[in-house]
C-alpha cells in the first residue's frame, strides 16, 4: 500500500507527464501553422496629388528660402502662404 508521500509523487509524476504532451501537441501545432503558406499580400498603390509632388521637386522653393524670414525677421515665425 502506498503513504500519502508516495501517492502524491505518483500523482506529480503525472501531472508531469500531461503537461509535457500537452507541450509537445502545442509545439507541433505551432510548427505546422507556421510551415502553412500564407497568401501574398495585397499591393496597394497610393497616387501622390501633383501640386505636393511639384512642391517637393520645384527647385525655386528651396529649405533656404521657406524659413529665411525665420532667421532674418524680428519676431522668428515663418510667414504664411
Amino acid at each position: 500500500m502506498l503513504t500519502n508521500s508516495e501517492a502524491s509523487i505518483h500523482i506529480m509524476k503525472a501531472i508531469a507527464v500531461l503537461l509535457m504532451f500537452v507541450g509537445v501537441i502545442l509545439v507541433i501545432q505551432g510548427y505546422y501553422t507556421q510551415t502553412q503558406t500564407c497568401p501574398k499580400p495585397e499591393t496597394r498603390v497610393l497616387m501622390v496629388p501633383r501640386s505636393v509632388f511639384e512642391e517637393q521637386t520645384n527647385p525655386e522653393a528651396t529649405l533656404a528660402a521657406q524659413f529665411k524670414s525665420m532667421f532674418d525677421d524680428a519676431s522668428g515665425w515663418p510667414k504664411r502662404g
